[in-house]
């Protein structure tokens, strides 16, 4: 079904084409995918009105499901249709905060350091240590050639018209708001709503097809990023040089707090593995933001701190 879209989009058959989305719409109504699928095919058909419709209730939806990244991804999309809208900045960052002041506190006060984040940290690495005894995944993963860049595993297809495995992956996604945390990307619940609102709007999304460095080991590191959708591969060099993967990361992963803080190198390079939208805060931006709400700097902080400690104690647990 997805190539069957795509083929009538790529034929700018956009009255057809929604008239396939919306028939697998009335299967799955509340299909994440489906629905933003549904608001690019009417942008390209000049319908951006009811495509803000169709994404203002998507985000709504995903930040009261506690997916703050996905909504304000959804967000920025909407601001490229109708540039200058504060308000949607504004009531996401109220429902977001809702959802937090809704929680139960232990499992908020859980989420908010460990939650959706990988168990090595990326950026406390030791650049002066040998990256294979920080990461005890390596040893079990296969080493790649001399070909500095990590082949990309291929994504299995799905099979166009097959409504069974299109079935699965929309109960794989249900399943997994189900079991989502707080907030999935549990940065977001450290600010107050009007350092929210300020941070939402510095951010920007970005996107990657598989195979594109998002970020290279060694270079300069002026930019925090927040995974909405897609995988990412992370990748160190040992002291021969070679690429070694130490982590994956997925949909409301962060990374790069600690360069745009302390402005060091990246500590590993990261490639996009599926295509992938990342939101990110440049250091020029995030200055601009701690002018006038300066606990905003505090609350990476001190997200930095918990996760160096978690860094610490995940390689005391893997030492032989």
């Amino acid at each position: 079904m997805d190539s069957d879209v795509a083929d009538l989009v790529a034929r700018r058959n956009y009255g057809k084409a929604l008239e396939l989305l919306q028939a697998q719409l009335a299967r799955r109504p509340q299909d994440a995918r489906l629905r933003l699928k549904q608001a690019d095919v009417l942008i390209l058909a000049g319908r951006g009105k009811e495509a803000v419709g169709i994404l203002m209730a998507l985000a709504d939806t995903e930040a009261a499901d506690g997916f703050a990244a996905k909504a304000i991804a959804i967000l920025k999309r909407i601001e490229k249709i109708e540039p200058g809208r504060r308000d949607v900045e504004e009531r996401l960052a109220h429902l977001i905060q809702e959802k937090v002041r809704l929680a139960p506190g232990p499992a908020a006060s859980a989420a908010s350091t460990t939650s959706g984040q990988p168990e090595l940290g990326l950026e406390e690495f030791d650049p002066n240590a040998d990256p294979l005894a920080l990461a005890p995944a390596p040893a079990a993963e296969p080493e790649p050639g001399p070909e500095p860049e990590p082949e990309i595993i291929p994504e299995p297809e799905i099979i166009p018209g097959d409504s069974d495995l299109e079935d699965m992956a929309y109960l794989s996604e249900a399943q997994a708001k189900a079991a989502a945390p707080v907030v999935s990307t549990p940065l977001f619940e450290g600010f107050t709503e009007d350092e929210l609102v300020a941070v939402i709007r510095g951010l920007r999304l970005l996107t990657f097809e598989p195979g594109d460095i998002l970020v290279t080991e060694g270079a300069p590191g002026a930019s925090l990023f927040v995974i909405t959708t897609g995988t990412v591969k992370a990748f160190v060099k040992n002291a021969r040089g070679d690429s070694i993967k130490v982590h994956e990361l997925t949909e409301g992963s962060f990374f790069g707090e600690i360069s745009i803080l302390t402005g060091r190198p990246r500590t590993a390079t990261l490639t996009a593995a599926t295509p992938c939208e990342v939101l990110e805060l440049d250091k020029p931006t995030l200055d601009g933001i701690t002018q006038s709400h300066p606990n905003v700097l505090q609350v990476l902080k001190r997200f930095h701190e918990a996760r160096a400690q978690d860094t610490v104690e995940a390689i005391i647990r893997n030492r032989p």
